[in-house]
């Protein structure tokens, strides 16, 4: 059966819970994870074709507003996606429209069996899926030096004690007093 999105509106007071929930704590994964880290990352996949990262927070910015109100969830581009993406074989643009053409069809011809048809995919394949990923997102770490990346330690650190929030902005801190520091030792 056919089925097209509704149009969804929202109270102002539903958007500040979510803000309140999720959003702001969603912010600083999604700079650095979603925007920045996958910047990075496809520079060593696609040394000639660099995506720079204001471009790219903006095309999730405009998605992310317009979902919505199609009962969409928060889209974005992860590092872990497109890690697992190139890893299992996709290396031109061709994969993703392959893939987003899938995903439209999935949710216009399958919307009423979509959940139960992901009941049964069998969570070992996805487990092993995540766990090669991993390794491969490991190969962009070895070149790091504790010494010269003293706000990303310093950020993994706080955050793993804390949480995601406050280690982005201890990593923000630690950078700035960083710069102040080089700065006050050039003069």
């Amino acid at each position: 059966m056919l089925a097209f999105p509704t149009l969804t509106g929202f109270s102002l007071k539903e958007v500040w819970q979510t803000l309140l929930l999720a959003g702001f704590a969603q912010v600083p994964l999604t700079a650095t994870n979603a925007t920045i880290a996958t910047s990075s990352l496809i520079k060593p996949y696609w040394p000639k074709r660099s995506v720079r990262i204001r471009p790219l927070a903006w095309n999730q910015g405009i998605m992310n507003i317009i979902l919505p109100f199609l009962g969409g969830m928060p889209t974005c581009h992860g590092a872990g996606g497109l890690a697992g993406q190139y890893y299992f074989g996709a290396r031109t643009g061709g994969t993703n429209i392959i893939e987003g053409l899938i995903e439209i069809s999935m949710g216009l011809f399958l919307s009423a069996s979509i959940a139960s048809l992901f009941a049964v995919f069998p969570r070992a394949i996805i487990g092993a899926m995540m766990f090669m990923i991993g390794i491969e997102l490991t190969k962009f770490v070895r070149d790091v030096r504790p010494g010269k990346e003293i706000p990303m330690v310093f950020t993994i650190i706080v955050a793993l004690i804390t949480n995601m929030f406050i280690g982005f902005l201890a990593g923000l801190f630690t950078y700035y007093l960083l710069l102040l520091v080089i700065k006050d030792k050039k003069e």
